[in-house]
């Protein structure tokens, strides 16, 4: 099976376990082609999630579309955004692009499929987090946050 075949086995396996465990809705992501999913938290920033087959790893990732404002106001609470979720992750300001990301990884191999329910179930505890605490974080620091 080539990879863009496999990505999307995991892909459509993912949205069928979130939707019957019903913790993701079908009006709250997309799929993007083959290469991951995307989530809605605010409209000046969403989640994504991809995978990258060559590094082996599963990534979530909250892109922040050219509002640098919103950087500022999460890095400024960058140590409770991360006690949060429960784990560091990685800051990218891109500062000579109009986005900005804030992300972790870790190591997933596509090609073992015996390992997809356990990254689908993580999957399924970390995206509530996220969507959680960047949302009350916006909301909580009066900034608008609209889906």
């Amino acid at each position: 099976m080539n990879l863009k075949d496999l990505q999307q086995k995991y892909w459509s396996a993912f949205i069928k376990v979130a939707l019957i465990k019903r913790k993701l809705s079908s009006d709250q992501y997309r799929l993007i082609k083959t290469a991951g999913i995307d989530v809605a938290i605010c409209k000046d920033y969403h989640l994504y999630i991809s995978i990258d087959s060559r590094k082996k790893t599963l990534t979530v990732k909250v892109y922040i579309d050219s509002n640098k404002e919103y950087y500022k106001l999460f890095e400024s609470k960058k140590l409770e955004i991360e006690g949060q979720i429960g784990s560091k992750l990685e800051w990218r300001n891109l500062e000579d692009n109009k986005s900005s990301m804030i992300m972790k990884s870790v190591e997933f191999d596509i090609y073992n499929e015996e390992s997809w329910g356990a990254s689908i179930d993580y999957l399924l505890a970390e995206i509530p987090k996220y969507i959680d605490v960047f949302k009350n974080m916006s909301i909580a620091s009066k900034e608008i946050c609209e889906s």
